[in-house]
């Protein structure tokens, strides 16, 4: 059973990571920025962010491999400057294929339904459906890119973003650079065996409805974007991986009327957009992070 399972794991190298030899199956994370003020207030507010991710691939045979998982998200932070603190959360599904096209070729192809909302009185409405489907080049061990594009409906209308996936590992194996792009890069260095710095940019884009008295009345747009510098510890035989991260956090939460919409959003682009908004909150603050990921070495499989 071990010889059959080792080689089907290593078909996940080309699929699930363009050139890397490894797979991130778990991870998790914390954080809090420094608080800062609302505009035209001097009520001082905070955000806390949390996020899991998990990743299960099941290999089917020798060319595709199925993609299951889920990722949670939630904010807690004071949208209105005389309110409570508001939780806006996000739990989408993962599920789809991985195809090997051919020897340098693969795709990635999920479907990727998600429930967003503050998760009070939830029903159907909650529900937003999304796919994407992605194209990915191996050039050698080291190298590979690819192209792509992700759709989903928001509770704005209709969002379409293209994708464009980056990888690049030095041969001794000590500078890494992963993209995907405009979504997250990191950018590291093995300073020894077991520790590495870096930095990372996380750009993410959500939208919730909201529920105020009992009622529905409104939605909020939220479009973050994370730099940050980090010290990663490897641990359990370099299963587990530490990250403490410092950086510089831009937030904007815009609160719109419910039942306004636009037509389509591709990246920051915005067509048919003649909403009226009721609020917007920004904060640009200071960020500490805890990040805890769980990896699987596949350069091992293969010894």
């Amino acid at each position: 059973m071990k010889k059959k399972l080792i080689p089907l794991l290593f078909l996940l190298l080309p699929f699930l990571c363009s050139a890397q030899e490894y797979i991130d199956l778990f991870s998790i994370n914390y954080g809090k920025s420094q608080k800062t003020t609302f505009e035209n207030s001097s009520i001082k507010t905070d955000i806390t962010t949390f996020q899991t991710n998990l990743i299960l691939p099941i290999v089917l045979n020798e060319k595709y491999i199925a993609v299951t998982g889920v990722n949670f998200s939630s904010y807690k932070l004071q949208l209105f400057p005389n309110s409570e603190k508001n939780h806006l959360h996000s739990t989408n599904l993962r599920a789809g294929l991985t195809v090997k096209h051919s020897e340098h070729w693969s795709g990635i192809y999920l479907f990727l339904p998600k429930v967003a909302s503050d998760y009070i009185n939830l029903s159907s409405e909650d529900i937003y459906l999304g796919g994407l489907a992605l194209l990915k080049y191996k050039r050698n061990e080291s190298f590979g890119y690819g192209l792509g594009v992700y759709g989903s409906s928001e509770a704005y209308g209709m969002s379409v973003v293209p994708i464009v996936t980056f990888y690049y590992h030095s041969l001794n194996k000590r500078f890494e650079i992963n993209a995907f792009m405009p979504n997250d890069a990191d950018i590291n260095y093995s300073l020894t065996d077991k520790t590495k710095v870096g930095v990372d940019f996380l750009g993410h884009g959500n939208s919730y409805k909201l529920t105020t008295d009992n009622v529905r009345s409104n939605y909020v747009e939220n479009n973050s974007i994370d730099f940050s510098t980090y010290v990663q510890r490897s641990v359990l035989d370099k299963k587990i991986l530490l990250r403490l991260k410092m950086g510089y956090s831009l937030n904007q939460f815009r609160v719109y009327p419910i039942d306004q919409k636009l037509d389509l959003q591709i990246l920051a682009l915005k067509f048919g957009d003649n909403r009226t908004l009721v609020l917007e909150n920004k904060s640009n603050t200071l960020l500490l992070k805890l990040e805890a990921i769980y990896r699987f070495d596949l350069s091992n499989v293969k010894k």
